[in-house]
């Protein structure tokens, strides 16, 4: 009966060894598993980390732009509203120019022209209050006998300044049409000139 007693408990203990090395086992396997998938996940973790520090940087990116572009914008605005309130005083001042500097202006054009034979000088409506018949004459004593000048019946509604009218050709003096040649050189030199001032 000891022999059986003995038997049964050796049993027993190698069942107990058994399940034990059994349970060391699938602990070993479990934590393996464990570490591979925590890895998996740690991986998982870093690339959705990054992506989405990516996507960030992204938009940041593309925030950072729009402000930019929205303050360039405001920057040009303001710019070409200095220069339209520049433009627009310059216009003005032209339509208000006295008799005597529309009568200097008139006779500097008809120098730099150098006409020959018979020219038609055109006004513009907002001009031709300042002409006078002692200009006229003025002017055709001065540039006699090569010249004869004419001065036509219509005005150029709502503009200031003169056209010369020989033939086919034109030479246009209008306050208006000057500044309007005028304005994209002068923009560059008054933009230039106005913000780099501060």
């Amino acid at each position: 009966m000891s022999d059986i007693r003995k038997l049964t408990t050796k049993i027993v203990e190698d069942a107990q060894k058994k399940q034990a090395h059994l349970i060391e086992e699938a602990e070993k396997e479990i934590a393996k598993k464990e570490r591979i998938k925590k890895q998996q996940l740690e991986k998982e973790v870093a690339a959705h980390l990054a992506r989405y520090e990516k996507e960030l940087q992204k938009e940041l990116s593309l925030k950072v732009s729009d402000l930019h572009v929205k303050s360039r914008n405001r920057m040009l605005a303001a710019k070409q509203q200095v220069l339209d309130e520049l433009f627009a005083d310059a216009k003005e001042q032209l339509q208000n120019i006295t008799a005597e500097d529309f009568d200097a202006f008139v006779e500097r054009k008809l120098a730099l022209v150098q006409l020959t034979g018979t020219v038609e000088l055109v006004f513009g409506s907002k001009s031709a209050p300042l002409v006078s018949e002692t200009m006229i004459q003025r002017w055709q004593a001065q540039f006699e006998p090569d010249l004869t000048i004419q001065v036509a019946k219509e005005t150029i509604p709502n503009r200031s300044g003169v056209v010369f009218k020989q033939g086919e050709v034109e030479f246009n003096f209008i306050f208006e049409a000057l500044l309007e040649s005028k304005e994209e050189e002068l923009s560059y030199q008054l933009i230039a000139f106005i913000f780099n001032q501060e």
